[in-house]
């Protein structure tokens, strides 16, 4: 019997594969933020008000990335029809570029350190909008008190759980959802270097941090930029794990004093400066690198 497709069996079409890339995107962001901002924040509240130890405030946390991020994202790739190897680049990094994706994280820090420090300072002592700017400033200290207490170790196991808990686990769930879906859909509208920055905008939003929005920014497009010019999105979960592992890592060998900020010395200052400018220096070469690294590799297939 002729079936009038010349006997070929139909291909199903994804419930959501004819929608516009920038409404997926949206769709995403909109999913995510209702599954973890509201449904994680709520599981946080309920533990955190419970008063019990830390460590389920953490087991909470690790809960609502994989179930309220991954989960979602994942499911939302299945229903646009992506194939998950090349929406979420699953393959093997070029090897130079990982290296250097890693090296370019490490030798950002002081960088960023030297840009925190002189931004806060600037804006709480600011002319106007001084009163609101504190406010802010206060309300996020509460929040940034509350991390302190899961990102805290008191032993080496203690630290390995907080590691997998503020490094592994946000690296995984947080690029699959910006480094892959997001990223994705938006090769798909416009210029790569654009994706690069409109991840790196939404991916900084995404985190609820006023004063942390530049560096948010920077670290998101340097995430996108590393998971295309290796190819792999494993790039972007190294580098992203290896920064937040920095961070974990100060606080378990100094304490929670590194994160407090204190009147500097003339050459305190100078010595910021001066590893800040030379770090900016730094991991711009490594940008420069890498795109000649992946131009050589391009033009040898």
């Amino acid at each position: 019997m002729n079936n009038g497709n010349n006997g070929e069996i139909p291909v199903k079409k994804a419930p959501l594969g004819g929608v516009n890339p920038l409404l997926m995107i949206i769709l995403v962001l909109l999913t995510v933020f209702f599954t973890y901002q509201i449904l994680g924040g709520i599981i946080g509240l309920i533990v955190s008000g419970t008063e019990r130890d830390v460590n389920y405030m953490r087991l909470a946390i690790t809960f609502a990335q994989y179930m309220f991020i991954l989960a979602p994202v994942l499911f939302l790739n299945m229903l646009q029809g992506n194939n998950v190897k090349t929406a979420f680049r699953l393959r093997m990094p070029v090897i130079p570029v990982f290296i250097l994706a890693a090296a370019g994280i490490i030798v950002l820090q002081p960088f960023l350190q030297m840009f925190m420090y002189y931004q806060n300072e600037i804006i709480l002592n600011m002319p106007f909008g001084s009163e609101y700017v504190r406010k802010v400033k206060e309300f996020i200290d509460i929040l940034e008190k509350e991390t302190l207490k899961i990102v805290t170790s008191y032993s080496l196991l203690e630290f390995i759980v907080v590691t997998f808990v503020v490094a592994v686990t946000p690296a995984v769930c947080e690029e699959f959802m910006f480094r892959g879906i997001i990223l994705t859909n938006f090769e798909k509208i416009t210029k790569i270097w654009k994706a690069f920055l409109f991840t790196g905008l939404i991916f900084a939003v995404f985190h609820f941090h006023p004063f942390n929005l530049i560096p948010l920014i920077l670290l998101g497009f340097y995430l996108a930029f590393v998971t295309y010019y290796s190819r792999s999105i494993f790039t972007a979960i190294f580098v992203h794990f290896l920064n937040n592992l920095i961070s974990a890592l100060a606080v378990y060998v100094y304490g929670r004093e590194i994160l407090e900020s204190s009147p500097m010395s003339a050459s305190e200052h100078l010595q910021l400066i001066s590893a800040g400018v030379i770090s900016f220096a730094l991991f711009i070469l490594i940008i420069i690198a890498i795109i000649r690294l992946f131009n050589k590799s391009a033009s040898n297939v």
